[in-house]
């Protein structure tokens, strides 16, 4: 098997994570609506198949209706996490078989489960146990649970995107629990020392909308 790669533009997001400057941060976080329409046009045509929305449209569902339908009812439909999961596979690399895993879950399995997962979350090590929880799912790692939690709870995870990744932890890039502990703990760190109004997920946004911006 070939060595992993840093994904293109990382070396840029690189430079961001190795700076202090607040104003480099703000900026690169205000750059994510440019990001996003990078996205939305310059995605293959298996990724365009994987929704009937643009990638935009999908990306403000998630962080809008999605955030409240969470926090609301405490759990996720299969329609949702099928819906998630082509905001995954559309922002970020495409891999063909994960959405038929996804779809071989039943919709009571994933409202279950992650109504479950959410209620792990308030208690002792509730995100360790929460994304346990959530692997339980056909089609579900580590990464994807960790999206799931950023919607749950921006404030307290990001997700495992692979840009976010390379520039943070580095590389061989592994979709594992310590990989995600090792990513979690830097982001935290980070958000600290930004400030107060940083959360680990606006951290996640702009060093992705960096290396996005540099391909």
């Amino acid at each position: 098997m070939a060595p992993d790669r840093a994904r293109p533009g990382v070396s840029a997001a690189v430079k961001l994570w190795e700076s202090s400057d607040i104003d480099t941060w703000e900026e690169a976080l205000s750059s994510n609506s440019d990001c996003k329409e990078i996205i939305s046009k310059s995605l293959s045509a298996a990724q365009s198949k994987l929704s009937k929305e643009s990638f935009t449209k999908t990306d403000s569902w998630k962080e809008r209706k999605l955030k409240n339908d969470l926090k609301s009812k405490a759990e996720l439909t299969l329609e949702q996490l099928t819906r998630l999961m082509a905001w995954k596979l559309q922002r970020g690399q495409f891999r063909a078989t994960l959405m038929g895993l996804v779809k071989k879950n039943s919709d009571k399995t994933v409202r279950s489960v992650s109504a479950r997962a959410f209620s792990e979350f308030s208690s002792a090590d509730g995100i360790s146990k929460a994304m346990k929880s959530l692997t339980e799912l056909s089609g579900v790692g580590p990464a994807t649970a960790s999206l799931i939690l950023s919607v749950w709870s921006p404030e307290q995870v990001p997700f495992m995107s692979d840009e976010a990744m390379d520039a943070t932890v580095g590389l061989p890039r592994k979709y594992t629990m310590p990989q995600f502990t090792r990513f979690l703990d830097c982001l935290t760190e980070k958000a600290k020392q930004l400030g107060e109004e940083w959360t680990v997920d606006m951290v996640e946004n702009a060093l992705f909308a960096t290396a996005v911006l540099a391909r």
